[in-house]
């Protein structure tokens, strides 16, 4: 499927969900009608977009076609024949680094694609920048932006990101559940205005008397620029004789590091020495203590009970923002300890599927991160969340945050880029790859969005 027909199908979803959207929203009172509307409004929005967006694919198909026919009349392709390869070098596809039995010496390799286009490789730069245009379409919401600047900087392939999560390390649970916006180039901040203190209305007492009047009062969050980056030094034998394009390794490798040390970022960043400001460092981010020597999952005692807990940091999540929180994080470790709690009669307290009448929770059977279930709220699982924390010299406690995500704290992110730099290793025969991106976030727009479990009923559970 062309880039061009995946566009066209979303649209299709997303008109029929629209559609049905809206036939619910003719059957529903007035008052239900209209908190709906905002939800009817982005399906408008998105349907819009989708048109822009098929739009320009199709322009672009032209202007493509176009050239190559171009390069055919100045004979830089072969034509009428099998060999006619106009589609393999205009093609909008992501096909460009991602065959996984095109192997050797021979097979395209994005960092030796990097280095040899700077040599004048013109093949090299051309499969490049097929990548880089593959990429701009394949962007989706969520997804990493394409916004890679010039002068040798270059977006990996779609396939190598995408990957990001299947590598041995932990992923970017977090960082996914936030609002993800692209970084706008050419910043060293961002900021955004906040009310401090709102208008007010009153009753009037009397007719003709002065109606409240309180002067609205702004302030602004902010978010300085983070970089995070790494590198690698390789020698020209292993770019330019392995059996297989070892951007496949080292790429892929960085990409998965790139990805945790993000997510760690977002969970318990410090705000300063280059760091984002994480959650756990949010301006106004509360705090529920489970303190006792007998933690369970539930118990008749509310002071023992995980279950309570979570359900108060929830409450104080609405009653401050009053909007509902969206979702648990917590350590892998913390959910199997919920999984194996059982009640009186040795049943499991969290069912693994289906329902049942006293159970605490489901669970979606036995996963390492992200989606594992509910407790009260959906239950994400996130290996990076800390399990180092406690008073004192205790240093074996996890914590559990309960937090209103999406547009309530936003991470904005840029293109993963990377370069390649021959100077100072030419007497080696070695090659410097280097990838890095930047990154801002502010999870405080609204203060009280995310409340922190912590406290000795949190020790490291015995499972």
């Amino acid at each position: 499927m062309t880039v061009l027909e995946d566009v066209k199908a979303n649209r299709k979803r997303a008109k029929a969900a629209l559609e049905s959207l809206a036939i619910r929203m003719a059957a529903m009172p007035a008052s239900q009608s209209r908190s709906t509307q905002p939800k009817f409004d982005a399906g408008i929005s998105e349907l819009e977009a989708f048109d822009a967006r098929i739009e320009e694919l199709q322009e672009q198909e032209v202007r493509e076609s176009a050239a190559a026919n171009h390069r055919v009349e100045l004979g830089l392709v072969p034509t009428g024949t099998a060999g006619d390869s106009r589609g393999r070098f205009y093609t909008s596809g992501p096909e460009v680094y991602n065959d996984p039995h095109e192997v050797g010496t021979d097979a395209p390799s994005f960092f030796r694609d990097v280095r040899n286009s700077k040599m004048g490789d013109w093949a090299a730069a051309e499969r490049l920048q097929r990548n880089q245009s593959a990429r701009g379409m394949e962007t989706r919401a969520g997804d990493m932006t394409t916004g890679a600047g010039a002068g040798g900087q270059f977006a990996p392939p779609a396939w190598l990101v995408d990957q990001f999560i299947e590598l041995a390390r932990p992923g970017r649970v977090t960082a996914d559940l936030l609002d993800h916006q692209p970084l706008p180039s050419g910043v060293s901040s961002i900021n955004l205005p906040k009310v401090a203190g709102g208008a007010t209305t009153a009753i009037q007492a009397t007719q003709n008397s002065a109606l409240s009047d309180t002067s609205m009062t702004t302030t602004s969050v902010s978010s300085g620029i983070s970089l995070i980056g790494g590198k690698q030094i390789i020698s020209l034998q292993l770019m330019q004789q392995s059996a297989i394009p070892f951007d496949r390794v080292i790429l892929g490798d960085l990409a998965a590091d790139y990805a945790q040390r993000l997510d760690l970022q977002t969970l318990a960043g410090s705000g300063s020495a280059g760091q984002l400001r994480g959650l756990i460092n949010a301006a106004g981010a509360g705090s529920t203590t489970y303190t006792t020597t007998q933690p369970s999952l539930t118990s008749v005692t509310s002071a023992n009970s995980f279950y309570n807990k979570v359900i108060a940091a929830a409450t104080a999540v609405h009653t401050t923002r009053f909007l509902p929180a969206t979702a648990v994080i917590m350590h892998p470790n913390r959910w199997a300890w919920c999984l194996e709690a059982l009640d009186t009669t040795n049943r499991p307290l969290i069912v693994t599927e289906g329902s049942s009448l006293n159970a605490a929770g489901s669970s979606a059977g036995i996963v390492a991160q992200g989606s594992a279930g509910k407790i009260v709220l959906p239950v994400y699982l996130d290996a990076n969340v800390t399990v180092t924390t406690g008073a004192g010299s205790a240093t074996n406690q996890d914590l559990v945050y309960v937090l209103r995500g999406g547009p309530d704290m936003t991470l904005w992110e840029s293109d993963l880029q990377v370069e390649s730099f021959e100077a100072t290793y030419a007497d080696n025969a070695s090659v410097l790859f280097r990838c890095m991106a930047y990154s801002a976030m502010i999870p405080d727009r609204w203060a009280g969005s995310v409340n922190l479990i912590s406290g000795t009923g949190l020790v490291a559970p015995v499972l």
